[in-house]
């Protein structure tokens, strides 16, 4: 994605290039990630230079998101976010969200977690390029990501079933009285 790209978003770009930076962060660029049933947003990337770890920032419903993700050999991966989302302890992959926490925080937490993955054995991608942050994504939503996606597919799939039952019996109970 450049900044021709109808979904460039500078304003965001340098926002979090400024955070991530002092710790080491440098930019790689951004692509459009698209989740099913969602409009394509734009995920800004970055590497730490040091160690194999991805930052990759978007918008989401007007907040900013971060997250720190590593790629392991052999398709493990661990996600530490900045929001609230579900813990996920599996053998080969770890997830969490630490809402406000800060960047200094959210590495610390992230580089824990890649030590489990190490200890059992597992060895983290040493490629930090563009190509290789999207064929991380590529792994996750074809791997663990299918099962997050479908549980967030599904509650929003039951919310709906419910509004659609709360509505039917409104509407049955306005026929009756007339």
């Amino acid at each position: 994605m450049d900044e021709t790209s109808p979904l460039f978003d500078l304003g965001l770009l340098e926002e979090v290039e400024r955070v991530v930076a002092p710790l080491g962060f440098e930019r790689l660029g951004g692509h459009a990630e698209t989740l099913p049933l969602r409009r394509p947003s734009a995920t800004y990337d970055f590497a730490l230079g040091s160690e194999p770890v991805w930052g990759s920032a978007w918008r989401q419903e007007g907040e900013v998101r971060f997250a720190l993700l590593t790629a392991f050999e052999g398709g493990g991966l661990v996600v530490t976010a900045d929001y609230k989302r579900p813990g996920i302890d599996r053998p080969r992959y770890l997830a969490g969200g630490l809402p406000d926490a800060s960047p200094e925080q959210l590495l610390a937490a992230h580089r824990r977690r890649v030590e489990r993955l190490r200890q059992s054995g597992l060895s983290p991608v040493s490629d930090l390029s563009l190509d290789s942050r999207i064929r991380a994504a590529r792994a996750f939503y074809r791997g663990p990501g299918v099962r997050e996606v479908r549980l967030s597919a599904a509650n929003a799939l039951i919310l709906s079933l419910m509004a659609l039952v709360i509505l039917s019996a409104a509407l049955v109970a306005i026929a009756r009285s007339w």
